[in-house]
């Protein structure tokens, strides 16, 4: 499972200059943090006794951000019984045919499926769920983000169709665990759950 963690400087704000033109619509500066920085804020807010909740909304995203060309290796390992490529970043070609599940699409062999020079026009899409955690204080919001890819598996199945019959590989997509979702915070901590598991799909790639 991969997991992309987004980072950010301390503290940097992302929304500076959207705020500087609202400024007199008293709006709530918003700050991003990487993990450890958001961990820290929580462990201090417990020190100075402030009430404050965590929300946690998790949304579902399949608009082409990644694909097996960008993949480390050990993760592209796992598409080696039906894609090849060179090296990281290089064009993904497809070794057999087989069937993509969870787009409901077929690929012969030979297809281009993906490649990092590309990436706005990908065959091939990977899922993933976009996790934030966020906690609104004194005035402000802090939150940290992070992309949990779904898990591929393939498997042999009797299909029959038009331009095929018998055996042939498919390619199946399950959602990350729930443990792969979860930031540790500390045990006084109550996280609100909002999981808003709408497909974001970005209609302008082409795949």
């Amino acid at each position: 499972m991969l997991i992309q963690k987004i980072l950010s400087l301390q503290f940097v704000d992302q929304l500076i200059l959207f705020r500087e033109s609202q400024r007199n619509f008293n709006t709530m500066p918003v700050y991003e943090c990487n993990e450890h920085q958001f961990v820290e804020n929580i462990r201090r807010l417990i020190e100075t006794s402030q009430k404050f909740l965590v929300n946690r909304r998790i949304t579902w995203h399949d608009d082409a951000r990644y694909g097996p060309a960008i993949l480390p290796d050990d993760e592209f390992d796992r598409y080696a019984m039906i894609c090849t490529r060179k090296s990281l970043r290089s064009t993904v070609f497809t070794k057999v045919p087989f069937i993509d599940d969870f787009h409901r699409r077929m690929h012969d062999k030979g297809e281009n499926v993906h490649g990092s020079g590309n990436l706005m026009f990908p065959r091939m899409s990977i899922p993933y769920y976009k996790v934030e955690y966020s906690v609104n204080v004194w005035g402000a919001t802090y939150f940290f983000t992070f992309d949990a890819l779904f898990d591929p598996h393939i498997v042999l199945e009797k299909r029959h169709g038009k331009k095929l019959s018998g055996l042939i590989h498919v390619l199946k997509y399950d959602p990350p665990h729930d443990r792969l979702l979860t930031l540790k915070l500390p045990s006084k901590v109550m996280v609100f759950d909002v999981k808003n598991m709408v497909r974001v799909i970005d209609s302008s790639s082409y795949f």
